[in-house]
């Protein structure tokens, strides 16, 4: 964080940004230099992995290989790492045709064929079998066993199925389990939502909470998920906001992946010694903001810099609107979060719970958010819209307010800590 004279920011907002001038505190991940060769890097990690041996020397001739890929809401550089992966695979004797791709889609909506060209570059969508995950489809799940918590862990057939199990992803804090990346792609990436239902349910538990992996039930329900199919290889990215690679962790599911953790918290790590009377903060642009479920979430990061019943301007498009149907229907369904509280304790339901959430957020913090959303949801969730219109006129009636200001152009990628 470092206090600024006034300044010019672009807010990322969608694909694109929306200017504003402000003088406020700065509060931002740490830079870290990018890696200019990051094919090289990918291929370096591939050939020296963490805690198992190189992936050549781990998959055998004849072998069936899954690959477990982010779906469209996850900025992961898919098409950076996989190549390599493929490359690696096809030199060990295993030709295209026994590789398969699987979008680790959790309960997020079916993608299009447009989207998955996307996140897999176009040569390798036509040349691998890939296809999105279905936790519904009760055929296309198996039952592996049980977690300590009680939580019966059923993930996809083909997945379980596979030879080998490698996973890919993208490491950023994660409001439940801690982290995202490692354990996540295989559950709730792959797995039925019964599993996943399960598991979502302890978002009332205080430990589950960004960057706190020890004494997070949620994070070692995943764990324990995890350990039953033991995946044999992963490759994680951590990237900047703008995308850029910053490092590759590769090799064990768990070893690997906690050494991501540790790059995270180091970059995104932020100390606030006193809270801010207004925050102007954006969720990062596309794809954090595709849509009101996702941008939450970088919401939720911000106002730990808030103090209570602070301001906060909030720059997120959500041109895919909540982003569930039950997040919808629990937002014109329930008044408060309290109400949503109750019915969820009763009946949890994912997607739901996006919207207990929001609407705790919008009865602790005095919240104007702008989006493309309807401005008559968006009340609903107990936000104040801000047309994009009006979003300058909005910030200098609520700068006028305020005595404390900060601003955050990337709020999906800061993990905020109150002293």
């Amino acid at each position: 964080m470092r206090l600024v004279e006034t300044m010019r920011i672009a807010m990322p907002f969608g694909e694109t940004s929306l200017p504003i001038h402000i003088t406020a505190d700065l509060i931002e991940p740490r830079r870290a230099e990018p890696i200019s060769d990051e094919l090289g890097a990918v291929q370096a990690a591939l050939r020296k992995p963490i805690g198992t041996p190189p992936l050549a020397e781990i998959v055998r001739r004849g072998e069936r290989v899954a690959i477990l890929v982010n779906d469209i809401t996850r900025l992961t550089r898919t098409d950076l790492m996989l190549p390599p992966i493929v490359e690696v695979l096809n030199a060990a004797g295993i030709p295209d045709g026994s590789i398969f791709v699987v979008f680790a889609l959790g309960i997020h909506r079916r993608q299009t064929c447009e989207e998955q060209k996307h996140i897999l570059g176009a040569e390798l969508y036509h040349r691998l079998q890939c296809f999105d995950h279905d936790s519904e489809d009760g055929n296309d799940l198996v039952e592996i066993g049980q977690t300590s918590f009680g939580n019966v862990v059923q993930i996809n057939r083909s997945v379980w199925e596979a030879d080998r199990i490698l996973l890919t992803g993208e490491i950023v804090p994660h409001l439940i389990a801690g982290y995202s990346g490692g354990r996540k792609s295989l559950v709730p990436g792959v797995a039925g939502s019964r599993t996943t239902t399960f598991n979502h349910n302890m978002i009332f538990h205080p430990n589950c909470r960004s960057g706190v992996l020890k004494g997070n039930p949620a994070h070692e329900d995943l764990m324990e998920a995890c350990r039953m199919a033991n995946p044999d290889f992963l490759v994680n990215v951590v990237l900047s906001p703008e995308g850029k690679l910053v490092r590759v962790v590769a090799g064990h599911w768990d070893l690997a992946h906690r050494e991501g953790c540790r790059t995270v918290e180091e970059l995104t790590a932020t100390e606030v010694r006193e809270s801010y009377d207004l925050l102007i903060a954006s969720a990062g642009g596309f794809p954090l903001d595709i849509d009101l479920r996702q941008a939450h979430k970088p919401l939720d990061a911000a106002v730990k810099a808030l103090r209570p019943g602070g301001s906060i301007l909030f720059y997120a498009e959500c041109a895919g609107g909540a982003g569930h149907p039950l997040f919808e229907n629990y937002v014109q369904r329930y008044d408060d979060h309290h109400a949503m509280e109750r019915a969820l304790r009763q009946n949890f339901a994912v997607g739901a719970h996006k919207a207990y959430w929001v609407a705790r957020l919008g009865a602790e913090y005095d919240v104007h958010l702008v989006s493309r959303l309807d401005p008559r949801f968006v009340e609903r969730c107990h936000f104040h819209p801000v047309s994009l219109e009006h979003h300058e006129r909005v910030l200098a009636g609520l700068l006028a307010k305020a005595s404390r200001v900060a601003v955050i152009p990337h709020a999906g990628h800061v993990l905020i800590r109150p002293q």
